[in-house]
């Protein structure tokens, strides 16, 4: 079997979506794959050397921002034919030419991450002309991204038709999340698969038992800042604490690509910047004692709070250090945090909770403890490669039998490796 991946960011080892391709791409054996990239062309992905023999295309993406000339609504009438030049003249062009790729690899299946209008648009109509079956992922629900990108409504409904009849199109959706597996089967009549971010279990750090020492906390964050408002909770919070809990002065730790919104003061703040994942893991464990994941309260973003599921909680899971949860008991996270008793939850948006629950934390050794302990036990459940590859051999199982590749094959390919 080959297989084309359509995707907006390449497998890479320097932007969060492409670590995960990577990983996945890792899996299938030399030889069966092909990637056609629709890339923005203010990204500059860093490709991973062990993944060079996979054949790629790079075209450029078409902007998804939405465009008006006039203010208001009368803004929607001119976005909606700067949209349709787009959906008509660019997305037929961008599915051509990947047609032509695609063909001159001999592809057998198209796999298609469906994030933005974009690829969203050519995903069904390329596995149409080549006639293959279409094996389809998604990492947030699309509605995130046309409000993050500020596309009309009419746009956006347009957008959401054409994903709508992708995910029907296809024989099976890799899903974000178990609630978005759970609620993609039941929308769309398509077995979908949970296909969440994992990593090695051999990258794990010792599990803490306690605060590094008696002094000072210190609190992680890696990742993006999604959850702003949620994230300056936290700051206001320690603010009026005067950067003190239980006696101990706090500082915070961030990793990721932006610093951090708000207002905070240099010594209060060690921002380290984007760092690759083994390095991220030791870094949390070594030097950190409570790592933080705010999530969205806020109503628009209710989506995407109830069926994704970040990635920085593997990333917890691995370094060892108990999590503080900052967001609803309803989204996929917290369900899930909550079931497993992984985290401490902060279930409200206000100063007093987050700074309350903070203090519970570290005053509570027990608590501190179990909350590590537990925490490891559901990364090894659950988001160990071992889980990411069965996963993933269960979704190309999906497939028409002709083209699935044997189980067996699959697994010595990503042993050998």
């Amino acid at each position: 079997m080959k297989i084309l991946l359509l995707t907006d960011i390449p497998p890479c080892r320097n932007l969060t979506a492409g670590l995960a391709l990577a990983q996945l791409c890792r899996f299938l054996p030399r030889g069966s794959l092909a990637c056609f990239t629709i890339l923005n062309r203010h990204l500059h992905p860093e490709l991973c050397p062990d993944l060079d023999w996979i054949p790629m295309e790079v075209a450029r993406k078409p902007n998804e921002y939405g465009r008006r000339v006039l203010r208001g609504r009368l803004g929607i009438l001119t976005a909606l034919p700067i949209e349709n030049c787009t959906r008509w003249i660019s997305a037929p062009r961008l599915v051509a030419r990947a047609t032509r790729f695609a063909r001159a690899h001999n592809v057998d299946l198209l796999w298609a991450v469906l994030q933005g209008q974009t690829v969203v648009r050519v995903a069904g109509p390329l596995a149409r002309n080549l006639g293959v079956p279409l094996l389809t992922q998604v990492w947030d629900p699309l509605s995130w991204w046309l409000r993050a990108h500020e596309v009309d409504p009419w746009n956006r409904w347009l957008a959401r038709r054409q994903f709508d009849a992708a995910i029907r199109q296809s024989g099976c959706c890799m899903t974000a999340s178990w609630v978005m597996a759970e609620q993609y089967e039941n929308m769309y009549g398509v077995r979908c698969v949970p296909m969440l971010s994992c990593l090695d279990s051999n990258a794990a750090m010792p599990v803490a038992e306690a605060l590094r020492n008696q002094h000072e906390i210190v609190i992680g964050m890696a990742g993006q800042f999604y959850a702003e408002e949620e994230w300056n909770q936290l700051l206001a919070a320690l603010h009026e604490a005067r950067w003190r809990v239980a006696g101990r002065s706090v500082r915070i730790k961030v990793l990721g690509p932006y610093v951090p919104p708000g207002a905070v003061s240099e010594p209060r703040l060690d921002y380290r910047g984007w760092k690759p994942t083994a390095e991220a893991i030791k870094i949390l464990a070594q030097e950190t004692d409570v790592l933080y994941c705010p999530y969205p309260f806020a109503p628009e973003m209710d989506e995407v709070a109830r069926v994704s599921f970040p990635s920085k909680i593997p990333l917890y899971f691995a370094a060892g250090r108990p999590i503080l949860f900052h967001g609803p008991a309803y989204s996929s996270p917290g369900r899930y945090l909550i079931e497993r008793k992984a985290a401490v939850i902060c279930k409200e948006l206000s100063v007093p909770a987050i700074y309350n629950e903070l203090e519970r934390l570290v005053t509570s050794p027990a608590l501190y403890a179990k909350t590590a302990l537990n925490g490891r036990s559901a990364f090894l459940q659950d988001f160990t490669l071992d889980q990411m590859r069965e996963r993933f051999l269960s979704a190309l199982g999906t497939m028409p039998q002709e083209l699935a590749p044997s189980p067996l094959s699959l697994r010595h390919a990503s042993n050998t490796r």
